[in-house]
């Protein structure tokens, strides 16, 4: 911190440097981040723009005044230093100049701060003599005894003039007008052009206004270490991710390698099973022939015809079978060819998934990294600028700087109490490799279990269904008495904790309530009375948003919520209109759904593509995610009968699960990686409402959830 024994030289030349010009500051202006910038470049900054602009330096939003540049303070303080620095280059030049007082050139040995001019050696006398000028003698500095550079911030202020009336402007100011921005005034004024503002003596103001900022420079150096500590971490950061980017491709190879040569293996062997049966075939034939010859040459020559006809026939009954076991070669051979090109493609898709996933990890971690050091910037400014103004011991500097210096702090340690907790989170890709060598996932014949839930109230129903990454399960939907419920549960049924959230105040619809994972303890949530929130699975906290409060038009029928690996909650509704908001519940875009579909009554994201159930049109769509208006990429196949689809998940392996009602019956469906072919259909309990996946020790299981009687169905999902 600057004491009142600082001196001009001991402060940086680049404090009185325009960061836009790099030269020394002319007429400086002070922006709400504490940054100056010359009057002229401020006007250059802010020539195109209409409301605000950002600081060049850090970054910071700046809102532009009515008056333009004028609007912006001029950084007084730093004008009179700037004044004084630029009389020392003058004085080094010559001390040969016109006096102010005889107005002859000569020798000068003085300069009149009230002047604002150089003196003589005759005019200096003058002025320490006669008291006409006595209010001079404060504001005289002897150039032949004072060593510039070595004078003292709070001996410069005492030489400078105090400020004058900003309208009477031949009257010393004695008071500081709080509602005009701290503008100095005098006596005059306050019962008349500031008649009824917010006036102060400077004196008070200063004291006030410094004990301010001398909190918040408390507050703020807590954070010092912290916020200088960011850099490194996001080093860390950065290396973490490199490495790990490199260690998940090596894996891969290395299981591509892996899967090949068994693949390749398996094929070898096959064929030397062919081939024995090949020549066992032909070793067969020769012994048959053999003996036919033997008989052949036993019998008369009236046989030898008809064992001519024979050994024909064996000749070609031995050609087919060989042509056989040829083609089943050639089919092996293809089929294994195939599975490598497959784990080829595969390989090569996941390999771009990851690298694209890096580049916006980078792009994540360069906007910590720029913000950091804007921050920084910002905090060695305010400090460099704090340090200044109280060296400068000068009430009215104090008064009229402090203000700005302390609200830029408060700006400021925000800033730097952010936490960046998902910072370390972005050293991992995100991309799953478990799909790459998988075949097929089939769902086991029959039920592996049927829990109750316990603990629920007779009448609550149970709309939604999803799993925590803890292993827990989370069910919502209608409780009684206007209410919703969010129940944790295990996997045995027995109720961990619920919470019940009122519904919405004359709403027309019923509270129901939908889920979704969003992280490994947080669930994303919506009700269909408008409300969509995030719950914590550990201890029950919760938070929520009215979605018409976002200022968008969405009406009151929110029908089903899914999330996307980088936290996006999706939001469907009794409409074509999909909101996507980020994973603190702000609003970031409206997708809109194609025409052929009628409303969503569940989605789920599925690869890079959002997967609808058209309950209105009964039929369900995989639809592009990208822009604002979706497009049908395919129509998932419908089962057999009048079924309308009613909730979908999806597998770690890419597999889609999809639940059908109609006809007072129950079907579940299981689709191919590509949602392109329909493998698996079977009915399920006819109070099916909802479904889920979730991963255990002994492999991924499915979860069927009834609507009235409370029973979750699992069953297990077989990697072959």
């Amino acid at each position: 911190m600057a004491s009142s024994s600082t001196q001009l030289g001991d402060i940086e030349e680049r404090f009185f440097e325009c960061s836009f010009c790099l030269q020394t500051l002319k007429e400086p202006k002070t922006l709400p981040c504490l940054h100056r910038y010359c009057r002229e470049c401020l006007k250059k900054i802010i020539a195109e723009k209409k409301d605000a602009f950002n600081c060049p330096l850090c970054d910071e939003k700046c809102d532009v005044p009515p008056e333009g540049v004028d609007g912006f303070k001029t950084d007084f303080f730093i004008k009179n230093v700037l004044e004084f620095c630029q009389l020392e280059n003058t004085y080094k030049e010559d001390n040969v100049k016109r006096c102010r007082g005889c107005k002859e050139v000569k020798n000068v040995i003085c300069y009149c701060f009230k002047c604002r001019d150089f003196l003589c050696q005759q005019c200096y006398q003058f002025h320490l003599d006669n008291d006409m000028v006595e209010e001079h003698r404060p504001h005289l500095l002897d150039l032949q005894t004072v060593n510039v550079r070595s004078l003292t911030l709070e001996k410069l202020t005492s030489l400078t003039e105090d400020p004058r009336c900003a309208v009477h402007v031949k009257r010393p100011a004695e008071m500081c007008c709080e509602t005009c921005g701290n503008t100095p005034i005098c006596v005059a004024c306050v019962f008349g052009d500031h008649k009824g503002h917010m006036t102060h003596e400077v004196r008070n103001l200063a004291k006030s206004e410094g004990e301010k900022m001398k909190a918040m420079m408390t507050t703020l150096d807590k954070c010092k270490d912290k916020l200088y500590e960011l850099p490194k971490r996001v080093a860390k950061v950065r290396r973490a991710l490199e490495e790990t980017v490199e260690e998940q491709l090596e894996n891969a190879r290395i299981k591509h390698k892996k899967a090949s040569e068994k693949v390749l293996g398996k094929a070898e062997e096959e064929k030397q099973v062919l081939e024995k049966q090949r020549n066992a075939i032909i070793m067969r034939n020769k012994e048959e022939c053999k003996q036919v010859r033997k008989e052949m040459e036993e019998e008369m020559k009236k046989l030898k015809e008809k064992y001519d006809k024979i050994l024909q026939g064996k000749e070609q009954s031995c050609e087919r079978e060989v042509k056989k076991v040829d083609t089943q070669t050639g089919i092996a051979d293809e089929k294994s060819s195939a599975k490598v090109e497959k784990y080829n493609r595969k390989l090569q898709g996941y390999e771009e998934k990851v690298r694209a996933s890096k580049v916006d990890n980078e792009d994540k971690i360069s906007k910590v990294a720029d913000h950091t050091t804007h921050t920084i910037n910002r905090y060695e400014n305010l400090t460099a600028t704090a340090q200044t103004v109280q060296a400068s011991h000068d009430e009215w500097t104090e008064a009229q700087c402090l203000p700005a210096i302390t609200a830029a702090g408060e700006v400021l340690i925000e800033e730097a109490r952010k936490e960046y907790s998902d910072l370390e989170s972005l050293s991992e890709t995100g991309v799953r490799e478990s799909v790459m060598f998988i075949e097929q996932v089939r769902i086991t014949d029959s039920h592996e279990s049927v829990v109750d839930i316990e603990g629920i109230e007779r009448g609550c129903l149970v709309n939604g269904i999803t799993s925590s990454g803890d292993g827990n399960i989370i069910i919502t939907g209608w409780a009684q008495g206007g209410k919703t419920h969010i129940t944790v549960i295990n996997r045995k049924g027995g109720v961990i904790r619920q919470n019940q959230i009122q519904g919405a105040v004359g709403s027309p619809y019923p509270p129901v309530r939908y889920c979704h994972s969003l992280s490994q303890h947080i669930t994303a949530t919506v009700c269909q009375t408008n409300q969509v929130g995030l719950y914590d699975n550990r201890d029950g906290g919760y938070v929520s948003k009215n979605i018409k409060d976002m200022h968008i038009t969405w009406p009151n029928d929110a029908t089903c919520v899914t999330t996307d690996p980088l936290n996006n909650i999706y939001v469907g509704g009794y409409h074509r209109e999909v909101l996507v908001l980020d994973d603190q519940l702000n609003y970031l875009r409206t997708i809109k759904l194609p025409e052929i579909i009628h409303w969503a009554g569940d989605i789920a994201v599925h690869d890079n593509h959002l997967i609808v159930c058209d309950y209105g049109g009964n039929r369900s769509y995989a639809v592009t995610m990208q822009g604002e208006e979706a497009q049908v990429v395919y129509q998932l196949t419908k089962p057999d009968g009048g079924l309308y689809p009613l909730s979908v998940c999806i597998d770690s392996n890419q597999y889609i699960y999809m639940l059908w009602y109609g006809s007072g019956e129950r079907i579940l469906t299981q689709y191919s990686q590509d949602g392109r072919q329909l493998l698996t259909t079977r009915k399920v309990d006819n109070d099916s409402w909802s479904i889920t996946v979730i991963g255990t020790e002994e492999g991924e299981q499915l979860l069927v959830a009834t609507l009235n009687s409370r029973k979750i169905y699992t069953s297990g999902l077989l990697k072959e």
